[in-house]
């Protein structure tokens, strides 16, 4: 699998964008954790991104340069090492240790969402918001609904 180019496609479409504050510091169990996210807040993206909410983050895709780069980024996932995990919906923790990077895992997810190649299925689908689907997300539970190889 060309993962130079899927990096490319990816940083040419899509863009991360934080939800909250910079910086957040929360408490998980006996632990004091500080999170910083060093991205542009959503507020701050370009209005003409389309905007895929991914619970832990949005993902703004550009959908011209998106389409740009259809044929190509399907050419890279008929290359992906397991084909079948792909068809079956993957989480973006699966995906992300495939193509190296969760972030990135979820600029893709977002990026087929735009250009119809699959949806993605995060706790809000459900019906789940608030703290629960903040654990949700962190477990893993987003993910494509699948795409076959053709």
């Amino acid at each position: 699998m060309n993962l130079n180019l899927l990096h490319k496609i990816l940083s040419e479409t899509t863009i991360q964008l934080r939800k909250g504050a910079e910086v957040e510091e929360r408490t998980v169990g006996v632990m004091q954790v500080t999170e910083v996210f060093a991205m542009p807040h959503e507020s701050e993206a370009h209005p003409d991104l389309e905007r895929i909410d991914m619970e832990l983050l949005t993902i703004g895709v550009d959908k011209a340069k998106a389409e740009d780069h259809k044929a190509d980024l399907i050419a890279v996932l008929r290359e992906y090492p397991k084909p079948e995990r792909l068809a079956g919906g993957p989480s973006y923790i699966e995906v992300g240790a495939e193509i190296g990077d969760q972030g990135a895992a979820f600029q893709l997810f977002a990026l087929g969402k735009v250009l119809g190649l699959w949806d993605v299925i995060t706790p809000a689908k459900l019906g789940i918001t608030g703290e629960q689907a903040r654990q949700m997300a962190g477990n893993g539970f987003i993910m494509m609904t699948g795409f076959k190889v053709a």
